[in-house]
């Protein structure tokens, strides 16, 4: 329960940093998928391995493609990523809720291209169009705990219009991660050490 206000404290603080549309230039993934390994339950066809760094992630399908993506931009809720060593990127509309940090629903692909891109994008209407289908991720092969909806609400930046359903500049994708307070190391004062270890040995002679 502890965790789960920590979470939740963390949540609001994200919202606040993140809202009035701001971006995150150069980006990280948000803090519970680090280290993590995805499934996308609704088909079974992608597995997404984000790695240590937060920053790179690689994305597997069951035919055989690997994409090694990278978070290049978090604007609102929209994640763009960039596979490394091109100028293909995504747009993918994110929604998660930090109670449920490991599972989290994602609408679209939405594939653009933009060449020798080393900025942040300052007007996405173009790249984030109204997605198509919802996918759910979650790691592990248990059901998500929240079923997978035909859409997942808004879908375009608080900037864009229709067609799509605009987006508060207020939504945005929870980041941080509660932090833990780790107990100092013990330590052992060598001089109480040898001084016991020679009262035991006095006591085992005398006996």
């Amino acid at each position: 329960m502890h965790k789960l206000k920590i979470i939740v404290i963390y949540f609001m603080f994200s919202l606040f940093e993140f809202s009035a549309g701001m971006t995150e230039f150069p980006c990280s993934f948000p803090c519970p998928w680090h280290n993590q390994t995805f499934r996308e339950y609704s088909s079974r066809f992608y597995e997404w391995m984000f790695n240590a760094d937060g920053r790179t992630s690689t994305l597997y399908s069951d035919i055989g493609d690997i994409y090694n993506i990278r978070c290049h931009q978090i604007t609102e809720r929209f994640l763009i990523v960039r596979e490394e060593g091109t100028d293909n990127f995504r747009c993918l509309s994110i929604n998660y809720n930090p109670e449920t940090p490991l599972e989290f629903i994602m609408e679209g692909w939405n594939e653009f291209t933009s060449a020798n891109q080393t900025t942040a994008f300052t007007d996405l209407c173009a790249f984030c169009k109204e997605p198509d289908y919802p996918f759910s991720w979650t790691i592990g092969d248990t059901p998500p705990s929240t079923p997978l909806p035909a859409s997942v609400g808004c879908n375009r930046p608080s900037s864009c219009s229709p067609p799509g359903e605009v987006c508060s500049s207020s939504k945005t994708i929870p980041k941080a991660c509660p932090t833990t307070t780790a107990s100092p190391p013990t330590t052992t004062d060598p001089k109480t050490t040898k001084s016991h270890c020679e009262k035991k040995q006095n006591t085992r002679s005398s006996a």
